[in-house]
């Protein structure tokens, strides 16, 4: 019934759709004689297409740009599904031409731009100075032919008005061929692997083969060290492998020639939401739990260090962007990247990013900035990976008591102690009980589907001499089997109990108020996400008053009635929340 109202609604949006842009009526007519008419979904996917054997559906991504997945007709199939890019049609050539020749006589150096979007405020005021749109239909060749300089604006056909904006922006504001592939929401990770078909990763269909299509490895080229400059970072044959960040956050690793890539230049891109995915959002996933969660709430409230380890695109960045609402809204917080994709609420949060100039006396490296950072008196250290010798400085911060988080390629607990305690991080094995817990993350198919789960959450307990291994606590495990999390009970817990309970002057008698406020912060999550608090920064405020009203408590109690004032605050807190009032 749910898939029939959807295609029901649709239908009645599609026809809107039809009539407003005749060339996605022109697109539709075409291919329903070979794959069907589409369903409309308008701008959201439903998440139960995953499953979907068969797909045939268009959906929107900005105003007059349209996306149809489909499954190709057997016999044509590549293994591949279809991801087809329906925009408005390249205006006449000769129009293009014209406009770009009266562009370049107007504008100068006083109209440089930094950013895109600069250049796009730039783009709409020159071309507002060149161009007069007009009712009747206009010769564009004749034109041309007549000379572009007796005019002073050019006649442009309003039925070509729109056409024409939408391709100046997209090319010359924007990052052309690109730019529809960057506005849809739904995909995660783009691919150019040389001549030949762009490749995706989409939240929905998994891996798709798009339309865009490289023919020739100088018109690859020609693109790549065009993007390339429109990043600010330009490639060359000196300088062929570029790391970057685009201007919507996502980030883009560029290798230019043939000659450290056989199959010709090539690119990958790994988008990211302006608006990280929060906890809840992770929760209702069911990449972690809400007691997981709790977990973690309680470990970043009393300043542990952790690291987030998994395999590529396992997750990793989103669930440390996610975890990182739990620290204190007043903290002070240093974040340290090659490419900017930590996102944090936090007010007093002081963004660093590296700088690769090709040389040793001018760049500035990871190490570099953490090194600074121990200056800095952060109350949280934020590394957005770690994979050389800012390692073995991490750990030197977290001797010192700067906490710090990360992420990590690593598998399992054991790979990553073998990474850290090996050229080039060389980090001593006996230095690693310095680390207080590692999350374990990996990307899972269960009914052939992609999804992300926490495999592990493990406590560093400390080095045993006799074994010469690091000893460690799995306290909460994924089990496949029932897509489950276990934990591994009441008094198990070595941080909880040796650490954050001893600080707190928690007596061995009352230990089980630890595990209570655990439980209390679990029921609080799954409060927020059965009222569907997913957007981040609401979720962040949310807790912020949860804050509020725990230290507000703890100050008018008594120090040895702390802990249960504590207790007594998130029970208020919970109860609020089922009322609604926290959330407003």
């Amino acid at each position: 019934m749910k898939r029939y109202q959807v295609a029901a609604r649709g239908a009645t949006d599609l026809s809107t759709y039809l009539r407003r842009y005749p060339y996605l009526a022109r697109y539709i007519q075409q291919v329903a004689t070979e794959v069907g008419v589409p369903q409309f979904l308008g701008q959201d996917v439903p998440g139960d297409l995953k499953k979907a054997v068969k797909v045939n559906v268009v959906y929107t991504v900005d105003d007059g740009v349209f996306i149809h997945v489909y499954t190709p007709p057997r016999g044509t199939e590549s293994g591949y599904r279809k991801y087809v890019v329906v925009e408005p049609p390249k205006p006449p050539p000769e129009l293009l031409r014209a406009v770009e020749e009266k562009l370049a006589a107007v504008l100068t150096e006083r109209d440089a731009a930094s950013s895109l979007t600069e250049r796009r405020e730039v783009l709409m005021r020159a071309l507002g100075r060149v161009i007069e749109v007009v009712d009747t239909p206009v010769n564009y060749r004749d034109l041309l032919s007549g000379g572009l300089g007796k005019l002073r604006r050019i006649p442009v056909y309003s039925a070509d008005y729109q056409n024409l904006l939408y391709h100046l922006v997209r090319d010359k504001a924007g990052l052309g061929v690109l730019e529809p592939l960057l506005k849809d929401r739904y995909i995660e990770d783009i691919y150019c692997n040389g001549v030949g078909y762009v490749f995706i990763v989409h939240k929905v269909f998994g891996p798709l083969e798009t339309s865009l299509h490289f023919s020739t490895q100088e018109e690859l080229d020609r693109f790549i060290i065009e993007l390339s400059e429109r990043v600010g970072k330009p490639v060359s044959h000196a300088r062929p492998i570029v790391d970057a960040t685009l201007p919507d956050g996502s980030r883009i690793n560029i290798v230019f020639g043939s000659d450290v890539s056989l199959r010709g230049s090539s690119f990958t891109i790994r988008k990211f939401s302006k608006i990280p995915m929060s906890v809840t959002e992770l929760i209702s996933l069911g990449t972690m739990d809400e007691y997981v969660a709790a977990y973690l709430w309680i470990l970043l409230l009393e300043g542990m260090s952790g690291f987030i380890s998994g395999e590529t695109a396992s997750g990793k960045t989103t669930t440390l962007n996610a975890i990182t609402a739990f620290i204190r809204p007043t903290a002070k917080i240093v974040s340290i990247e090659d490419t900017a994709e930590i996102q944090l609420p936090h007010e007093n949060w002081l963004r660093e990013l590296t700088r690769d100039t090709g040389s040793v006396e001018t760049s500035v490296t990871m190490f570099d900035l953490l090194k600074a950072a121990l200056r800095q008196r952060p109350n949280y250290i934020i590394v957005g990976e770690i994979r050389g010798a800012e390692g073995n400085v991490a750990f030197q911060a977290m001797q010192t008591g700067h906490p710090v988080l990360s992420t990590f390629h690593a598998a399992s607990v054991e790979r990553l102690v073998q990474r850290l305690t090996s050229p080039p991080i060389n980090v001593p094995i006996t230095h690693i009980d310095n680390l207080n817990f590692v999350v374990i993350q990996s990307a899972v198919y269960r009914e052939g589907v992609l999804m992300r789960r926490v495999i592990s959450v493990n406590e560093i307990v400390g080095y045993d001499p006799k074994a010469k291994s690091v000893i460690y606590i799995p306290i909460y495990t994924w089990d496949p089997a029932r897509d489950r999390f276990t934990f591994r009970g009441r008094g198990t817990s070595y941080l909880l109990e040796e650490k954050i309970a001893v600080a707190r002057g928690i007596p061995r008698r009352e230990m089980g108020l630890i595990y209570d406020e655990l439980n209390l912060r679990a029921k609080i999550l799954k409060s927020l996400v059965e009222r569907r608090v997913f957007n981040y920064y609401d979720l962040f405020r949310v807790i912020a008053r949860v804050y509020s009203m725990v230290d507000a408590k703890a100050k008018a109690s008594p120090k040895e009635e702390t802990p249960y004032a504590i207790i007594k605050a998130l029970e208020e807190a919970l109860a609020r929340i089922r009322r609604g009032e926290l959330v407003k």
